[in-house]
C-alpha cells in the first residue's frame, strides 16, 4: 500500500481598520493535514485540521478505500523544497508598519476615511510520499488593502490603496500612495472618443475566462470556446499565455495538487496568439491524449483532479511583450482601471464591465479621477486587433512582486 502526506500550515496577524484606526487585531495559526492512500488502482483520503497524527490519518483513509475511487496513476516523486522568504515581518513589526501608515493618512488625509485590513501571513505546505515524493514551499507575505471613502460622498467606497509583497518599503509606497490619493482629489472628465486605450493591473476576469476556456476538459468534449482550435492563430502575435507556478509572482505552491513540478515552473499553453495546448491533471491527459502540464487542483483532505480546478484558481500569467507604455499609448491618454466590478465575458466571449474607479493617465503620471461608465469588447478584439501590449510594471508601485500593466482599445459607454 502506498501512502501520501499533505501538510499545510497558515499563520496570520490581521490588522483589522475601521475609520483609519486600528480596530483589532486578529491571529491565526491553523495547520491542515490530508493522507491519500492507493492500493489496487483504488484511492482513500483522509483529513483533519489540527495536530493530528499521521498514523489516525491513514487508518481514517485506509477504511475509505472501501468507497472504490479510481486512481490508477503513477505517483510523483519529485524532490524540491523552497524557501521564498526567510525574514516574515513579526506581529509587532506588523503593528508598527501599521500605525505609521494611519498615522500619515490621519494627518495628511483627512478628508477621507480608510478601513479594512493590514496583514503578515506565513505559508509552509509539504507534500511526501512513499515514492520518494518531497516538496516544500515555504514564504511570507505582507499586505495591505484598505478601502478608502471621502467623507464628504454618498458612495460606500470611493477607492482602494494596495501593496503586496514580501517585504514592505515604506519609501516606495509613498512614492506612488501620495500622487494617487491627490488624484482623488482631483476629478477630470472622460476623454473624448468611442473607443479609447484601457491600462489594467487586475486581469483576473480575463484571466478566469482564459482559464475556463483552456480547461482540458472542457476543451476536449467540446464546450470550450477553444474547442477544436489547436495550432490556430487566435490572438495578437505578441501574445504568449503559460501556465505558471513560480512563487516569485505570488503566494502559490510550485508543485500541483499531485506533486507535479514544471520544468522552470511553466508550461506553455499560447505561444505568439496561437493555441498550442491546454491545462491538464493526470487523469485528464490519460482519458483524452493530452499533454500533461501538472495542473491538479483539490483541496488538502479531497481528490486532486482537474475538476477541482474549476474552483481553484490556475496560475496562469502572460508573458511581458512590450516595454515602453508611453511609446505604445502614442500620445493618447489612457484609463487606468482601479475597480471594476459587476462585468463578465458571455460563453461566446463578448465582454461588458461597469468601472466605478478609474483615473486619467497620460503615459507618465496619473492626472486625476475619472467619472463612472462601461467599457465593452470581445475576448478576440482585445487580445487581438485592439491589443497594446502587457508590459512590465514600473509606474506604479503595488508592492515587491513583480506586477504587469495591460492594455488595449475598448469601446466607451458613458
Amino acid at each position: 500500500m502506498k501512502q501520501e502526506l499533505i501538510a499545510i500550515r497558515e499563520k496570520e496577524t490581521a490588522v483589522r481598520i475601521q475609520n483609519s484606526q486600528i480596530n483589532a487585531v486578529r491571529l491565526k495559526d491553523i495547520v491542515k493535514k490530508g493522507v491519500r492512500v492507493y492500493e489496487n488502482g483504488k484511492i482513500g483520503i483522509a483529513g483533519a485540521i489540527g495536530d493530528i497524527s499521521e498514523d489516525t490519518l491513514v487508518e481514517n483513509a485506509v477504511q475509505n478505500l472501501s468507497t472504490g475511487i479510481d486512481y490508477p496513476y503513477p505517483l510523483s516523486t519529485n524532490k524540491d523544497r523552497r524557501c521564498y522568504n526567510d525574514k516574515p515581518m513579526t506581529a509587532e513589526e506588523l503593528l508598527a508598519q501599521a500605525e505609521s501608515v494611519l498615522a500619515v493618512l490621519r494627518r495628511e488625509y483627512s478628508d477621507f476615511s480608510f478601513s479594512e485590513t493590514i496583514a503578515a501571513a506565513e505559508i509552509v505546505q509539504e507534500m511526501r510520499n512513499s515514492e520518494g515524493l518531497d516538496l516544500e514551499y515555504k514564504d511570507a507575505f505582507f499586505s495591505l488593502g484598505l478601502i478608502l471613502k471621502d467623507k464628504k460622498s454618498a458612495n460606500l467606497f470611493d477607492g482602494f490603496i494596495v501593496c503586496e509583497g514580501r517585504q514592505f518599503d515604506p519609501d516606495q509606497f509613498w512614492n506612488i500612495t501620495r500622487p494617487l490619493l491627490e488624484a482623488y482629489r482631483t476629478p477630470v472628465a472622460l476623454p473624448a472618443g468611442e473607443t479609447l486605450p484601457i491600462l489594467s493591473f487586475d486581469i483576473s476576469g480575463t484571466l478566469g475566462f482564459l482559464a475556463k476556456s483552456l480547461h482540458g476538459e472542457r476543451y476536449a468534449t467540446g464546450s470550450s470556446l477553444f474547442s477544436g482550435k489547436m495550432g490556430q492563430q487566435l490572438f495578437n502575435e505578441k501574445i504568449a499565455l503559460e501556465q505558471n507556478r513560480n512563487p516569485k509572482f505570488g503566494p502559490t505552491a510550485f508543485f500541483d495538487m499531485e506533486g507535479v513540478v514544471l520544468k522552470e515552473d511553466r508550461y506553455p499553453l499560447i505561444e505568439a496568439g496561437k493555441l498550442v495546448s491546454v491545462f491538464t491533471d493526470k487523469k485528464t491527459a490519460g482519458l483524452y491524449n493530452l499533454p500533461h502540464t501538472g495542473a491538479a487542483g483539490g483541496e488538502y483532505d479531497s481528490m486532486p483532479g482537474l475538476t477541482a480546478a474549476r474552483n481553484t484558481p490556475i496560475p496562469l500569467r502572460f508573458k511581458t511583450d512590450s516595454g515602453d507604455l508611453k511609446a505604445a499609448l502614442k500620445g493618447q491618454p489612457a484609463i487606468l482601471v482601479v475597480a471594476s466590478s459587476g462585468g463578465d465575458f458571455t460563453p461566446d466571449g463578448s465582454f461588458a464591465a461597469p468601472v466605478q474607479v478609474s483615473f486619467l493617465f497620460d503615459g507618465e503620471r496619473i492626472v486625476g479621477k475619472l467619472p463612472e461608465f462601461t467599457m465593452r469588447s470581445h475576448l478576440y478584439k482585445m487580445l487581438g486587433q485592439d491589443y497594446i501590449g502587457t508590459f512590465d510594471n514600473t509606474a506604479f508601485y503595488l508592492g515587491d512582486l513583480p506586477t504587469q500593466l495591460q492594455s488595449c482599445y475598448m469601446t466607451i459607454m458613458r
